[in-house]
């Protein structure tokens, strides 16, 4: 039960850190896009692609994060591999994203680069297992 709370818990770090990745990533490759066609960027919808980012990380995390942050944090010890563990799904979420965001069309016409995409959301996951390991440490359930 105690996995379970944590699980949940880690929700919240999870939307904010990878909502912040989605606008990073906006910001580093999304403004490269100068065409009307593209109307999902901050200079279209400004505090509404917050909302848009946080809705996408909150509907993402039960399908990506949560089963691997209970599988995680029942089964692995090392501190170490946790770490490894998270940055590199958050950076395969990254690449997932990229090509959901912009889809290949722009990729190719204004020439985005996915390496952006996976390095923003691999920090994301850096931060999010720094965090995990310190709300297991610091957060006891009941």
């Amino acid at each position: 039960m105690k996995t379970f709370y944590h699980c949940l818990i880690m929700w919240i770090p999870f939307i904010l850190l990878f909502a912040l990745a989605g606008i990073g990533l906006e910001v580093l490759e999304g403004n490269k896009i100068r065409t009307s066609e593209y109307m999902m960027g901050l200079r279209d919808l400004g505090v509404g692609y917050l909302f848009l980012t946080g809705s996408y990380a909150f509907i993402l995390y039960p399908i990506s994060f949560l089963p691997l942050t209970f599988i995680v944090s029942k089964f692995v010890k090392n501190r170490m591999f946790k770490i490894i563990t998270f940055t590199l799904f958050g950076g395969v979420i990254g690449a997932f994203s990229f090509e959901i965001i912009y889809g290949s069309r722009f990729i190719v016409e204004y020439n985005l680069s996915i390496v952006s995409s996976i390095i923003i959301f691999g920090i994301a996951g850096l931060l999010y297992a720094l965090v995990e390991n310190s709300v297991k440490k610091n957060i006891k359930f009941v």
